[in-house]
């Protein structure tokens, strides 16, 4: 019998068994921050779908608004209003900034006067806990 093989069992040294646990903790760290972004990017895209129905049914609550109803609604905050006028359900903490803007009847790219106009364009700003997510704007005219 050979003097270094007198009872040395099989099994991993303490080296190979450290190297094992780093690049264990490292692979689980590397894991874990993906999931993170992922959940983040998930609650971002939900934020923003959400934002865009607020926007849609504020603009189907709105469709029959007179001139001078709308003009009513300039620098209003409403919360997330479904187009019968209810709260949207799983939008609580939604709101809506309102900006109507009288424009030029024959070029809405010029800004004139409220009496000047029956012309307007809507600015919807959606906010999700005071953190804007989403804009939209649309062109109203009343003949």
């Amino acid at each position: 019998m050979k003097k270094n093989q007198v009872n040395r069992k099989g099994g991993f040294t303490l080296i190979e068994v450290s190297i094992a646990v780093v690049l264990i903790v490292m692979v689980g760290t590397a894991a874990i921050a993906s999931l993170r972004v992922g959940m983040k990017t998930m609650g971002g895209t939900e934020s923003a779908a959400t934002a865009a129905a607020a926007i849609r049914e504020f603009r189907e609550f709105t469709f029959q608004d007179t001139i001078a109803t709308l003009d009513g609604r300039d620098g209003v905050t409403y919360p997330a209003t479904l187009g019968s006028g209810g709260t949207m359900p799983g939008a609580e903490d939604f709101t809506l900034l309102i900006d109507v803007q009288p424009v030029d009847d024959d070029n809405p790219a010029i800004l004139v006067q409220a009496s000047e106009s029956s012309t307007r364009v809507v600015n919807v700003t959606a906010f999700f806990d005071e953190t804007r997510i989403m804009e939209a704007a649309w062109l109203v005219a009343e003949h």
